[in-house]
């Protein structure tokens, strides 16, 4: 086996497009079966209720494989895995995975149970069921058995991870991935910090801000001690940033791109990748650092003849590649880019924050530096920044070249992605700005509301567009869009053409309709569907369903956002009963239920992996 180093080589230079790579094909043994056979009772992957959930079917058409057999097979050539009793061969899925190639031989040749214990999204059925059709044998009782207990188990690299509010709904809880309750999102224009959604892709490092180094490199940077033949590379403390540069703040919503990614995983579709986002991953904050332009200017280059157009970017630079300091069980780090042009404009913004709403970056948030660049997707604006290199190509990480690519509706993972790469790289974009998007917050999805004499009713919500483009109108409906009016807007902040980069709120307190109001006159309970479509100033608009843009990747997602709730005339106006589905919070996808078992992103769902949530911060307070 290669070791890490080797193995994160080999993926950082394999996961891009090249038009000269060829489709992969899965790879086949003698004993591969590449199907389920139809006769074959099917996997139990809805119902945690029935002691067969989660557990692989009998398989007699399989061939008993012993267990010293499965750990041979631990090389890239062929990687065997087993899960509770059955065996599987993913050695064609050895680029298909998100996490890549390194960790997958991590666990070759073992049982899998552990790794998903941390892993728990891994539980929720749709993985299992395609796991399946990879399946060529099973183990005997007895190696069953043994297959766990020499697993054993693996170390938590989540132990040491901040302690977070209760009001954050874990997407998954390792890595952490939280959403606020969407209801708080307008109680405040600017997302309080321990509100603010966190999107965490590995473990939250933990930083000697003395230690703290940020290191440029690359194209055109100067260094006064680099010598002839060697590359330039430039080095920053904290202290530097903090007393070397101009202060900088500017206001900004981040959005994840996957946000509302559990609307595209229903009945009918199925996303391999996670977080899967409810609704709430978006929020707002004031963020301070310095501007990277500064400290590009710093490193020998002329931002303002480059950004002018006076001068060309140094060697065909037009990428600025970053790294961050968090790293997953074998080394590997996260890491991406964004243009170079958006770096060196002086309207641009892009900031390497130390703040974030006037206190210092908090753990989550990227302490002690994060990236900031505003108008662009949440997933480029690395946390925990540690190095930037100038280049004339995109970051190579996966996180670039693979999770976040919008791809044609009638791509889906099974028959495509798995196997990567796809035919077609070329015809997926990497997202960098995303769509306008709006969603109503308030009242809560599902909520029973008190209308004892009330004629009208009102609702608050976000909106939002990526790149700087500025909200124009959020128009709103009742009846589930079937007619519509437009809303108050609210933006306590002034900024720039094509630079609103905070998102709106929105409000409406609407006449409530004719047959409505019978029907309350009448004692008699009645449903609304409350929905939004925001307008920006390129006249985008929302698109009423997914269908059109449904991508694999469960990315820019953005159709109209359906919040039901029932109006009670025998309550007192005002009043507001709640019916949540998942653990108190009122996020679910559009239209108010899952349809699929969502159980905190896996975390709950498996009946034997269903316990060991951290405590928040408030039951720490309690306690002490």
């Amino acid at each position: 086996m290669r070791d890490d180093n080797e193995n994160i080589a080999k993926m950082e230079t394999s996961s891009c497009y090249d038009p000269s790579i060829q489709p992969s094909t899965p790879t086949t043994t003698t004993s591969t079966s590449s199907s389920i056979p139809p006769n074959t009772k099917k996997y139990n992957t809805a119902d945690p209720t029935k002691s067969d959930f989660n557990q692989p079917p009998p398989r007699p058409d399989l061939p008993t494989i012993p267990l010293s057999e499965v750990q041979e097979h631990t090389e890239e050539s062929s990687l065997w895995y087993t899960f509770r009793g059955a065996v599987y061969d993913l050695t064609s899925f050895q680029e298909g995975h998100p996490g890549g190639l390194p960790r997958l031989l991590m666990a070759a040749g073992q049982d899998l149970e552990c790794y998903w214990d941390i892993y728990r999204q891994h539980f929720r059925g749709h993985v299992l069921e395609w796991m399946e059709t990879h399946r060529i044998g099973n183990l005997s009782e007895e190696d069953a058995i043994k297959s766990r207990v020499e697993t054993g188990t693996i170390g938590d690299m989540f132990e040491n991870d901040p302690v977070r509010t209760k009001d954050l709904l874990p997407a998954t809880s390792k890595p952490f991935n939280g959403e606020p309750r969407i209801e708080l999102l307008t109680e405040d224009y600017i997302t309080p910090n321990h509100l603010f959604y966190a999107r965490c892709h590995l473990a939250v490092p933990d930083i000697d801000p003395e230690e703290y180094r940020l290191v440029i490199s690359g194209k055109g940077v100067k260094s006064e001690k680099s010598k002839k033949g060697k590359k330039a590379k430039r080095k920053f403390t904290l202290h530097d940033l903090k007393t070397k540069f101009k202060k900088h703040e500017v206001v900004t919503t981040l959005q994840c791109a996957g946000n509302r990614r559990e609307d595209l995983h229903d009945k009918d579709h199925k996303i391999f990748i996670a977080p899967h986002w409810v609704v709430g991953a978006m929020s707002t904050a004031k963020w301070g650092g310095v501007k990277l332009r500064d400290v590009l200017e710093e490193c020998g280059l002329n931002v303002d003849d480059i950004a002018l157009g006076n001068e060309e970017p140094p060697d065909g630079v037009e990428h600025i590649q970053c790294e961050g300091y968090d790293h997953d069980e074998t080394g590997y780090t996260y890491g991406g880019s964004f243009p170079f042009m958006k770096g060196v404009d002086g309207l641009g913004e892009v900031i390497l924050a130390y703040e974030m709403n006037g206190e210092e970056l908090p753990r989550d948030h990227g302490y002690p530096v994060r990236l900031i660049i505003p108008g662009h997707v949440g997933a480029r604006q690395v946390k925990w920044l540690h190095k930037i290199k100038l280049s004339d190509a995109p970051s190579k990480k996966s996180y670039q070249c693979k999770s976040y690519l919008g791809f044609a509706p009638d791509i889906t993972f099974e028959k495509d992605l798995a196997h990567w790469p796809p035919a077609r790289l070329d015809q997926a974009p990497i997202i960098h700005e995303q769509p306008v998007t709006s969603f109503v917050c308030n009242p809560p999805q599902n909520a029973i509301i008190g209308m004892k004499g009330a004629t009208d009713f009102t609702f608050k919500g976000v909106a939002w567009s990526g790149g700087g483009r500025k909200v124009e109108r959020v128009d709103v409906s009742v009846d589930g869009g079937d007619s519509w009016t437009a809303s108050e807007l609210y933006k306590p902040i002034k900024q720039k053409y094509n630079h609103h980069w905070a998102w709106t709120q929105f409000s409406k307190t609407i006449a409530l309709p004719e047959d409505v109001k019978e029907k309350l006159k009448r004692g008699e309970k009645a449903e609304l569907d409350i929905t939004s479509k925001a307008l920006d100033s390129a006249f985008n608009v929302q698109p009423s369903v997914m269908a059109p843009y449904w991508n694999a990747r469960g990315i820019a997602i953005n159709h109209w956002y359906h919040v039901k709730v029932t109006l009670d005339p025998n309550l007192t106006k005002g009043e507001i009963f709640r019916t949540e589905d998942e653990e108190g919070f009122p996020n679910t996808p559009s239209g108010g239920h899952f349809d699929r078992k969502w159980a905190m992103g896996g975390w709950k769902i498996d009946p034997q992996h269903n316990s060991g949530l951290r405590e928040t911060s408030e039951m720490v307070d309690e306690r002490e």
